[in-house]
């Protein structure tokens, strides 16, 4: 069975449960909330990353349980219940996405499937590849990293990801965000790469994977403060990591 990465930072605290029990549970409405809190538990440990009906059922199980606990006053239990919640809804949302996007390139002609299957799909980033719905063909993807798309070009690669787009703090920058994720593009010329790209990864993502979607290089060869460094060149990357906040800058963000 396959685990996400990120299920050991969003399964539930036993030492809630462990409250609970010193309590007593005297209600009926608190021992409905450690019921659901460990039903909850042991949907989460269980859920299989990749399989869309699995992470939708643990989000259900979750909220159902945040429902009863906050009903029951239990604050701990809800707020244990709420980071996981969190968590899992924003991979809920990214699996959607990625099945939309699949779904859009499903209604193809032969001759235009042919032509993806031999030479790749330009309008996702080469280094990933996905199966094509109706035929289970298998399409790598041969288009530009975030990091290297115009102006234009991000804005419709992240458009047709849902994430919603708007203008940075001046003229030439681009905010995309969807849930907790933001990356800001900054550009010298629109119509080139941009200048720097700023990224506030989500809650449940490392900075190595947020920074390998937007770069295509893997995260065990990402270090901080290091320059990363790919066959088109090596890019400048700071890391600002703390309890409160991560943020990751790519290129030249001097000014």
């Amino acid at each position: 069975m396959r685990h996400a990465p990120w299920i050991g930072r969003c399964s539930l605290s036993l030492a809630a449960l462990a409250a609970l029990a010193v309590s007593g549970c005297k209600s009926p409405e608190e021992k409905a909330c450690v019921d659901q809190f460990t039903s909850a538990q042991n949907v989460v440990m269980k859920v299989q990353a990749e399989d869309l009906a699995s992470v939708v059922g643990s989000v259900a199980a979750v909220e159902e349980a945040l429902g009863t606990c906050k009903a029951a006053g239990r604050k701990g239990e809800a707020e244990e219940l709420g980071k996981a919640h969190e968590q899992l809804a924003a991979h809920r949302d990214r699996l959607l996405r990625r099945a939309e996007m699949m779904a859009e390139r499903t209604e193809l002609s032969p001759e235009e499937l042919a032509t993806l299957v031999k030479s790749g799909d330009p309008k996702c980033p080469r280094g990933q590849a996905y199966l094509h719905r109706k035929s289970g063909k298998h399409i790598t993807c041969v288009g530009p990293q975030p990091v290297d798309m115009s102006r234009a070009r991000a804005e419709e690669y992240f458009k047709v990801r849902r994430y919603k787009l708007s203008a940075g703090a001046s003229p030439s920058e681009l905010r995309v965000e969807y849930g907790a994720e933001l990356v800001v593009f900054a550009y010298a010329d629109p119509n080139q790469a941009p200048r720097c790209v700023t990224l506030y990864p989500p809650p449940d993502q490392s900075w190595q994977e947020a920074t390998a979607r937007l770069t295509g290089v893997a995260p065990a060869r990402l270090k901080p403060n290091q320059p990363i460094r790919r066959p088109t060149g090596s890019l400048p990357f700071a890391l600002e990591e703390s309890t409160e906040k991560v943020v990751a800058r790519i290129g030249d963000c001097s000014g």
